[in-house]
């Protein structure tokens, strides 16, 4: 963004002089929001060039700047009072309004400034200023919950449902299960007594005794199949195998599934009554040559995932970076830094496929290859309910694991168990002959006790250990991803990012996946995936062609720039810090817009910036211009500070800053800040502030420029010209 000043245009268009008022002529904000007062006028005579400013070569402004960011370094001798007005509004009062020119110095003017905006709002603050929803709960506070959300789902949880009573009035589904009962069979390692007997003192039986009940008798997805206007039977399994190496780990997969006996032998080539059959295909496992097997439930219509209600299984967490981080901090708060930790991490061998699915929805998981049919009697990849489902059960053995068997700070997600102990502390297991973690052994104890199975090479311990693909170190404090996966990462999205070239849904969903997972390291990068999250919109069809257009490639090709540069390295020392009280280092600006201009302000130095919108009666999205004005302000070179708050009383441009998601045009702009953000390494927040409060970044926005130094004497008035490339954009 550019400033234009005096010395941008010849002598003779240089605007006059703005008058600074003196105090005695200061108007309260009440008044001046009455009629008898100066008011935002339509009637604005505005110069055809820029507006009314001081007059200052650049030269001269940015030595006043200057000036006023180091009284920062003159704390101690300086003293500063303030007032409040009788509205409520930001304005000055006599003996100490905010102009840094007085005798309030710059951090003092930064804190009253924060403090008349959101002392009354403090709670609104919360979460969203303190933890803005990109950061995915990545910013950690010393009364974070270290308490495993796996396990506290298990406290809470209803009991799991039974299969409805009216699926049995699907007369075809019961026959087909009643004559064939050796397809239809319950198949889990589990020994539920015991499980049931380790549960005997958990605070929620209800929904204990329905888990129990499920591994016996079979799981229900909390489906509803539609019998009475579905098809009877549905075959949608036709999907083309693209290459030998897809076709050979199919068939290897499928005969290990059989010899498990989590699929039924083959009864092909035909369907059986009641029974519906979904294509399935393969996925690559990040990091690995290797593939996983993945059931598409919902491809097609009559899909087996369009008969389970999304709401019905929400609610549903496992753990992650967000909780495992928690604990270390709390254990470094209570034992200290100097304290050497290791990592450990356990692996549930099949996972998902340890829990049994009821025959009435093994009929709705038919898996066809070639010419063969198989019931898969299992919960899989690719059915919506299957996560909901792992977690009922997942959830109860890690309630075990800390209430009976004193396993502390392990965090479960899906098959990956993850804690960490001190270094030395070690306790011999003798099914593997070695020893591990102390806490680790104990867990594969657990296991052997509740029969889930596991293979020795996948129980790793170290100084560094990867969980949910980032590499883990709990002495240094970080979470980082690996170069490795990193350079994989780049290479899919580049690939990618071939405009014109056209793409699968299916593909579309990989990339985007792929990139989600990396955003805990890289949270400013979201809008890397917004016009590919605009192409995958209301498709179904996973196989259906998609055109990569110039703003996929755009917006991936900058996700790849910016995610090469950066170390790839998050900090668990990250704290959330909060604008409603800590403003150390912070500069603090508030922007707006009207249908004459943009304009923001910036307190603690008493500079402000406005530009003239386009006259065009068609360029009059004032969402757009609100969202400008802030990232505008974002490119100004006027802060200093490595944390910035931006007040705004457009809820939508708050609304977009606090997920960093949003459509085309406003996701450029969003670009452009994050830009300067990672550019020079600045914090930001964009916070809401009543229109009331933001009366001076209001006035100038309408280049009434009287009033806006009627309520922030001596305020020094500049003109700016947004990027190029976001001029126009405000007719879409």
């Amino acid at each position: 963004m550019t400033h234009t000043g005096p010395e941008s245009y010849p002598y003779s268009l240089r605007p006059p002089l703005v008058p600074t008022l003196p105090l005695s002529t200061w108007t309260k904000a009440s008044e001046l929001a009455s009629g008898n007062a100066v008011t935002f006028s339509s009637q604005i005579e505005r110069p055809s060039k820029i507006s009314n400013f001081t007059g200052l070569t650049r030269s001269e402004l940015e030595d006043r700047r200057l000036g006023k960011v180091l009284a920062r370094l003159e704390k101690s001798q300086i003293t500063a009072t303030t007032n409040h007005v009788s509205s409520g509004m930001l304005a000055s009062a006599p003996n100490g309004h905010l102009n840094a020119g007085t005798n309030m110095s710059v951090p003092s003017a930064a804190r009253t400034t924060g403090n008349l905006i959101v002392n009354r709002n403090k709670e609104a603050l919360e979460p969203r200023a303190k933890r803005p929803r990109y950061t995915r709960g990545f910013l950690w506070t010393d009364e974070d919950d270290t308490l495993s959300p796996t396990v506290q789902w298990s406290l809470t949880a209803k009991p799991l449902p039974s299969v409805p009573s009216k699926e049995y009035q699907n007369q075809a589904a019961v026959h087909t299960i009643d004559s064939n009962p050796h397809l239809f069979e319950i198949i889990t390692p589990i020994k539920v007594n015991r499980f049931q007997e380790l549960l005997s003192r958990h605070p929620n039986q209800p929904t204990v005794r329905s888990v129990c009940r499920s591994l016996r008798d079979g799981f229900w997805p909390c489906a509803n199949t539609h019998h009475e206007t579905y098809p009877v039977t549905w075959d949608n399994s036709h999907r083309p195998i693209k290459t030998d190496a897809e076709r050979n780990f199919l068939e290897s997969q499928i005969d290990k599934e059989v010899a498990a006996g989590r699929y039924s032998d083959d009864f092909g080539p035909e369907l059986l009554p009641g029974m519906y059959c979904s294509p399935i295909h393969t996925v690559p496992k990040p990091g690995t040559d290797t593939f996983r097997l993945i059931n598409d439930q919902s491809h097609g219509e009559f899909s087996p995932n369009s008969m389970i209600d999304r709401d019905d299984i929400a609610g549903t967490c496992m753990d992650g970076i967000k909780s495992l981080g928690a604990s270390l901090r709390a254990y470094r708060r209570k034992h200290g830094d100097h304290v050497q930790l290791i990592m450990h991490k356990s692996d549930i061998q099949g996972a998902y496929r340890n829990i049994p699915m009821a025959p009435m929805w093994q009929l709705k998981q038919i898996v066809a290859f070639e010419h063969r049919k198989h019931v898969d009697r299992c919960n899989c990849f690719g059915c919506r309910g299957s996560y909901y489902v792992y977690l009922a059960f997942i959830s109860f053995v890690c309630w075990i694991a800390l209430h009976v068997k004193n396993i502390q700070h392990l965090k479960c997600y899906i098959d990956d168990n993850c804690s960490f102990a001190r270094l030395g502390d070690v306790k011999y297991y003798p099914k593997y002959r070695r020893y591990f973690p102390t806490d680790q052994t104990k867990l594969l104890e657990l296991w052997d006790e509740l029969g889930l199975p596991h293979e020795e090479k996948k129980q790793i311990y170290g100084p560094i250990i990867p969980f949910i693909g980032f590499d883990v170190d709990p002495n240094a404090m970080t979470v980082s991803i690996n170069d490795e996966r990193k350079h994989d990462l780049l290479d899919k999205v580049r690939d990618f990012a071939k405009s014109g070239k056209r793409r699968s849904l299916k593909d579309f969903q990989s990339i985007a996946g792929h990139i989600n997972w990396s955003l805990a390291v890289f949270p400013l990068l979201k809008p890397g995936l917004s016009a590919v999250y605009a192409k995958m919109a209301n498709k179904t069809k996973t196989m259906a062609s998609i055109r990569v257009n110039n703003a996929v490639r755009d917006e991936l090709l900058w996700f790849a720039k910016h995610a090469e540069n950066s170390d790839g390295i998050f900090l668990l020392k990250s704290v959330a810090w909060d604008p409603s009280d800590d403003l150390s280092d912070t500069t603090i600006c508030l922007a707006d817009a009207s249908p004459d201009g943009m304009a923001y302000w910036y307190p603690e130095f008493n500079l402000g910036f406005q530009c003239p919108v386009s006259s065009d009666p068609n360029m009059t999205n004032s969402f757009y211009f609100d969202a400008l004005a802030v990232t505008s302000a974002i490119l100004d070179n006027s802060h200093v500070a490595s944390k910035m708050v931006i007040y705004s009383d457009n809820q939508k441009t708050v609304d977009v800053w606090h997920s960093l998601s949003a459509s085309a045009p406003y996701n450029h702009l969003l670009m452009l800040g994050i830009d300067e953000l990672v550019r020079f390494k600045i914090d930001a927040r964009v916070v809401h502030i009543p229109s009331a409060d933001n009366v001076v970044a209001n006035a100038l926005s309408h280049f009434n420029n009287d009033l806006a130094l009627r309520l922030a004497p001596g305020l020094e008035i500049s003109s700016f010209l947004p990027p190029h490339s976001t001029l126009g954009a405000s007719k879409k």
